[in-house]
């Protein structure tokens, strides 16, 4: 059985489709702007986003295990257009397919039905790995896909990407040291045209784009945990390389809380 989402605020109702009931109602987004972009992130009580595991479990620990936190990660990338990852998130999560099954669990054959009935596809996402230098690791991801992969990264760093993972499409979009959270989003729209862009972090990669101002809605799980910082453990929050000045701090408005046993599932729209 999926896990169950109570509904505390928000969601005007509709009729959910399959793989939405669960959910509590329907997981829709605006028919425009097109690229639209969404981010979706787990974080501690006390706002760690990352205890810096890199052995693939390092949200799930955080998440401590929640079947829902995966569940609702399964929904998102089965409404996505694709699902944009930075380098490190590669590294950090060895194994991993970033596929709408490979969170689902038991309930993949319904959230593959969900996909296609939103979106007409009978395959998964396209996944977009960022990597400005194009140095990136031997993964199962890139070198046996479930999905169509593209690397979007620098000048420079297509030519590494193209000779070392030859399932994967480069494109380049800017100069090493120059990949703005703009650039990213319009090389992802050049190459597979505009649609629902998914990111799943981490910290850097947001930063880059909310300093563009191209995300337009944040789902937020708040586990009950607390995790704690230190000198020796600084341990990212959702937010990494940007930060807003005091006088124009960026503003959002909730659009709906969910509960499922312990865990807070938030959807923030970020407002221009």
């Amino acid at each position: 059985m999926p896990p169950a989402f109570h509904v505390l605020s928000g969601d005007p109702g509709g009729e959910p489709l399959g793989a939405e009931i669960p959910y509590g109602g329907p997981l829709r987004f605006p028919a425009s702007p097109r690229p639209y972009v969404i981010a979706n992130f787990v974080a501690s009580v006390d706002g760690v986003a990352s205890l810096g595991l890199t052995d693939g479990t390092d949200s799930t620990t955080l998440s401590g295990g929640s079947r829902a936190d995966r569940y609702l990660m399964s929904l998102l990338r089965a409404s996505a257009d694709a699902v944009v990852i930075g380098a490190g998130n590669l590294r950090a999560t060895p194994g991993h397919q970033w596929t709408p099954a490979a969170v689902a669990g038991d309930d993949a054959a319904a959230v593959d039905a969900y996909r296609f009935e939103r979106t007409g596809a009978t395959q998964p996402p396209p996944l977009v790995v960022v990597s400005a230098s194009g140095d990136l690791p031997a993964h199962v991801a890139l070198d046996h896909p479930a999905t169509k992969v593209l690397v979007v990264t620098s000048r420079e760093g297509a030519a590494t990407v193209r000779g070392a993972h030859r399932r994967v499409t480069a494109i380049a979009a800017g100069e090493r040291g120059d990949l703005t959270g703009a650039g990213i989003v319009a090389a992802v729209t050049k190459a597979i045209g505009p649609g629902l862009l998914l990111c799943e972090g981490g910290p850097s990669l947001f930063g880059r784009l909310l300093a563009d101002g191209a995300v337009h809605e944040l789902f937020l799980t708040v586990a009950p945990r607390m995790a704690g910082r230190d000198h020796r453990e600084p341990r990212p929050g959702i937010v990494g390389g940007w930060a807003a000045a005091p006088h124009a701090l960026l503003r959002t408005a909730i659009e709906s809380v969910r509960r499922s046993d312990e865990h807070l599932f938030l959807r923030y729209r970020v407002e221009a």
